[in-house]
């Protein structure tokens, strides 16, 4: 009951500068069942880009190529523990503790040199999308 109360009360606060809370998408995150349509052998370079849109990069291999779809995700969270103090004493004191990170995820796509799919493969960091505000 009483960690409800204290995360209304935190985000309530958020916009005093007390606490700071923020998160930034890039890119919508490609899931497996997003890519379902891929079939190794039949699919086209032109099918891939219908569906999915345009790679945010495409690398040139030795039979092939490659096609990239990043999608990243930002996290920050803040907390000023001298916030308060501003109140009581004519210094404005800071004590920050903050953190934050980014994560990156990957889904490419090997096409052979007539531009089929051979292959595709996600690369994602495990727990990129979870929002872990530090130091709690």
């Amino acid at each position: 009951m009483i960690l409800p109360v204290v995360c209304c009360l935190a985000f309530m606060l958020s916009g005093c500068g007390l606490v700071t809370f923020a998160r930034v998408t890039i890119n919508d995150p490609i899931k497996p069942q997003d890519v379902e349509f891929i079939v190794p052998g039949t699919t086209t370079l032109t099918d891939v880009v219908a569906k999915l849109g345009t790679p945010d990069e495409l690398e040139p291999l030795a039979d092939g190529a490659v096609v990239s779809y990043h999608f990243r995700d930002m996290k920050y969270s803040r907390i000023n523990l001298g916030w308060p103090l501003r109140f009581v004493i004519p210094v404005n004191p800071d004590f920050i503790l903050a953190g934050g990170g980014l994560g990156t995820d990957l889904f490419q796509v090997f096409f052979d040199d007539r531009w089929v799919v051979q292959t595709h493969a996600f690369d994602q960091q495990p727990n990129a999308a979870r929002f872990k505000p530090w130091p709690f």
